[in-house]
């Protein structure tokens, strides 16, 4: 039986020498090297995403204060006042409140209102199957099923079957 080049046996993989060894140990450690205009693409990339955690932290912070602000010139409105105007205060302060949520809730119950109108009186949507003479029963039936589930929920649907002749 020849041996191989290698010494030992034809179906083991060759061997790599040591220079070799650590060309692959460098460059298994070492980053991949980035073009210019990629690594000032990733620079602006990490720019902005701290930014945009600054920005963020700021706004939070912002908006801690302001609801601390306004919960002492509350306390503070009250603190002043008798028993009687502190019940008229609080209160009117949840009518305030009734009537926010109530605004709220009937521009919601409007805009469901439109909807449920666009939806009965929407855009006709017209599917033209001129090319059905083209396809297997097998095909036909996958495509009725397919704008049978697309178009549920949307306004009139009208299929067609017009055939243009060229001239």
């Amino acid at each position: 039986m020849p041996e191989s080049p290698g010494g030992g046996d034809a179906g083991a993989p060759p061997q790599t020498t040591e220079t070799e060894n650590r060309k692959t140990d460098q460059t298994a450690a070492d980053p991949p090297v980035l073009s210019k205009n990629a690594r000032k693409k990733l620079a602006k990339q990490q720019r902005f995403e701290a930014k945009k955690a600054e920005k963020k932290a700021a706004a939070k912070e912002q908006k801690r204060r302001d609801v601390e602000r306004k919960r002492k010139e509350w306390e503070e409105s009250l603190a002043g006042v008798s028993e009687e105007e502190k019940a008229k205060l609080i209160e009117s302060r949840r009518n305030l409140r009734k009537e926010r949520m109530e605004k709220r809730s009937q521009e919601k119950e409007d805009k469901r209102e439109r909807l449920t109108v666009a939806r009965e009186k929407g855009q006709n949507v017209v599917v033209d199957l001129q090319f059905s003479h083209l396809m297997n029963p097998n095909e036909i039936h996958s495509l009725v099923q397919q704008v049978r589930f697309s178009t549920h929920n949307l306004g009139p649907v009208w299929v067609t079957f017009f055939k243009h002749k060229e001239k």
